[in-house]
């Protein structure tokens, strides 16, 4: 999975391990979902200054 860092508006910072961001259809929260579809996070997009992908998966190679 993937590591996001969120910035928040008020200058916390917060590390979420997941396989993508995705924001919800009506704007007003980003998903993390695992590789399995389960939501590990939901943020308020309100609160968010900015999301950040500092580590990408590795391919697996067989």
């Amino acid at each position: 999975m993937a590591q996001y860092t969120i910035s928040y508006l008020n200058g916390d910072e917060e590390a979420v391990h997941a396989a993508k961001v995705e924001k919800s259809a009506d704007g007003s929260e980003y998903r993390f979902p695992d590789r399995n579809g389960r939501t590990v996070a939901y943020v308020p997009a309100a609160n968010v200054l900015s999301i950040v992908l500092v580590e990408e998966p590795k391919a697996v190679t067989g």
